[in-house]
């Protein structure tokens, strides 16, 4: 475990918490039970009146739809959460006048002796946190998941002072670490996104580097086998570890497919793990499996046991959303893979597919680039049609048609490619809905899109 001295105290100093949404609102806890002058500043101005009452309550000053010089003037500290861009005017001239920037994840890991695992990438994280804690559960406690998958780490952090916690990181929370240096650290992939945040795909994957800057030769690191620039990069002093869907590795843990079975490997020692009886499904599901396994391992080592490992894999049911199996109706199979925001997740989920399916696929725009996207639909055996909704269609029409695809229908609204879909499909066929794309054009995050979607299942064949 990483010993870096913790250098922050906050004690009667004067602190801004930039954003008043979930981490917001635990680092503005943390930091006044540790004694700290707390002030906050929320951009939007539509802020739930329940959150002005709560600051009201504990003596918080504040200020709502904008962010001014009071941010920075006078103050000690600038504690920001993960959706405020770093590169905004005010942070710039906070920067300017030489007042600290840090973000919650930051905050909350100088305030704890809890060890951590943290896993970040371009796919896939929430289910591999969610699987490594279950893991961890069988083994032992108390162990939390938190993070980027919805849990600010500083909430968990204010309420208990030493426990095992599991992280998602995103890169917007790794661009404000400081000394923030997890046990194991997990790399899973790397793929286009982001772009209307960062330059450009560089900086992008710096920020995501900076998970093992901090970590010494008694931690871990965890990184893909089957991508050549995450492979074959430094990683500071941790021992390095791969994992691979492809190949065996010398150290860390690869998928036997004749098998089905996780295989471990450590200094000349090989555990097998036989994970056919996981409820979650796909070739994607087992490449989070065998991560999770290798972390739980590195984490607990001597502790490790099989068969609690076998008990945890066989109780995991999925995270909503992630390529969840909604059910069948009218003949027809439903699937929710409203997660997928991005081209790359969603070439993941039609390649899970082995059967005749519609694929539901559109949204609103991250910058994306669909090519890779729309080579995949052309060669894919299996889809029987492309249905284009929201304010993207027009974009992944052209790069379809750029690749010779023309079975798509293009519609306006999520709600009518939904009724375009099941139009189309036909008894024992599916519906994927597998965007490709971020939800803002008429819903407010992936999750009320799924939710959205699954209502319309059920509401269509129950009447």
């Amino acid at each position: 475990m990483n010993t870096m001295k913790k250098t922050l105290s906050v004690k009667d100093k004067k602190i801004t918490v930039f954003g008043l949404m979930k981490s917001g609102k635990a680092a503005v806890e943390l930091l006044l039970s540790k004694g700290a002058i707390v002030f906050a500043t929320e951009k939007a101005a539509d802020v739930d009146p329940k959150t002005i009452i709560w600051l009201e309550s504990i003596g918080v000053d504040f200020e709502l739809g904008l962010h001014s010089e009071r941010t920075y003037v006078d103050k000690d500290l600038i504690v920001i959460s993960p959706a405020v861009p770093t590169r905004i005017p005010v942070l710039r001239a906070a920067e300017e006048n030489h007042v600290p920037i840090i973000g919650e994840i930051e905050l909350a890991y100088q305030y704890t002796e809890s060890k951590f695992i943290a896993v970040t990438g371009t796919s896939g994280k929430s289910t591999t946190v969610e699987l490594t804690g279950q893991i961890l559960r069988y083994h032992i406690t108390p162990v939390y998941v938190c993070g980027n998958i919805g849990i600010p780490i500083s909430e968990i952090v204010h309420k208990t002072k030493k426990a095992t916690l599991v992280v998602e990181v995103s890169s917007f929370q790794l661009e404000t670490i400081q000394e923030f240096s997890p046990h194991v650290a997990v790399f899973l992939n790397f793929s286009e996104d982001h772009l209307n945040r960062y330059n450009n795909m560089d900086d992008y994957f710096s920020a995501k580097l900076r998970i093992f800057e901090n970590q010494t030769e008694n931690d871990y690191s965890i990184l893909n086998g089957d991508q050549p620039c995450l492979t074959n990069i430094k990683v500071s002093k941790a021992k390095k570890y791969l994992f691979s869907m492809k190949n065996p590795v010398e150290k860390g843990c690869w998928y036997d497919q004749l098998t089905d079975e996780a295989v471990i490997c450590d200094h000349g020692k090989s555990i097998r793990i036989p994970i056919g009886e996981m409820k979650i499904k796909g070739l994607h599901n087992r490449q989070n499996a065998i991560v999770s396994i290798l972390s739980a391992y590195l984490f607990l080592k001597k502790d490790f046991s099989i068969r609690k490992c076998l008990d945890a894999l066989a109780s995991f049911d999925g995270l909503p959303h992630r390529f969840e199996w909604v059910g069948r109706y009218g003949g027809i199979g439903f699937i929710n893979d409203s997660k997928s925001t991005k081209p790359s997740t969603s070439i993941v989920a039609i390649n899970c597919m082995t059967e005749p399916f519609i694929l539901m696929l559109g949204g609103s725009d991250k910058e994306s680039d669909f090519s890779d996207l729309a080579k995949w639909i052309k060669e894919h055996p299996f889809i029987k049609c492309v249905v284009i909704y929201g304010k993207t269609r027009k974009k992944i029409r052209s790069a379809l048609e750029a690749k010779g695809f023309k079975n798509y229908k293009m519609t306006p609204t999520f709600k009518s490619g939904f009724f375009e879909a099941i139009k189309r499909a036909d008894e024992n066929e599916f519906v994927l809905l597998s965007p490709g794309c971020a939800s803002f054009d008429e819903f407010s995050n992936f999750e009320e899109r799924g939710d959205f979607f699954k209502k319309m299942v059920w509401r269509t064949y129950n009447h």
